[in-house]
């Protein structure tokens, strides 16, 4: 039986992602295919941002004034503060970022925003935990896509 040295000292560890998460290959999709799955992935996580967006920024959808509500603020408020507006402009400004500079680290935060945000909600105003589960898609596509772009070896390929 033979051991392995440890690394030798000041040598870099490439960063992938955890193995639970991707198998015993990170090389999720074949090379040929990569650019397909690329922008079919790209354009899901627009599509959803971008589309939740403008519930709350362009149509001021009235289901989200119970969520609201639940947080401390009644719909005056909401109005007086414009947090239908904020709040669905951010998603907007998101899901178009992720077609025109789809960092890594964009992805990531879109995934853990995403599924923060829609964890929080069902919980909190009493909704069923299919609901959860039904929107699964908004928040996997951008890691999904992260994951085809490739998990960032060193530091500044986050911005890559």
């Amino acid at each position: 039986m033979t051991a392995t040295a440890p690394p030798a000292a000041g040598a870099a560890r490439a960063a992938v992602p955890p193995g639970w998460l991707v198998g015993p290959d990170p090389t999720l999709v074949r090379p040929q295919r990569r650019g397909l799955v690329h922008w079919l992935l790209r354009l899901a996580t627009a599509g959803a941002f971008i589309g939740h967006g403008a519930y709350g920024a362009v149509m001021a959808k009235a289901g989200w004034y119970p969520f609201l509500a639940q947080l401390g603020f009644d719909r005056a408020a909401a109005d007086a503060h414009a947090l239908l507006l904020w709040a669905g402009g951010f998603e907007l400004l998101l899901g178009v970022l992720a077609l025109v500079w789809p960092a890594r680290a964009l992805l990531l935060f879109m995934f853990v925003w995403k599924l923060a945000s829609e964890f929080v909600w069902y919980p909190v105003v009493g909704l069923p935990a299919w609901e959860f589960v039904e929107r699964w898609a908004n928040y996997t596509a951008p890691l999904a896509l992260l994951l085809v772009r490739g998990w960032p070896r060193w530091g500044r390929d986050w911005l890559r």
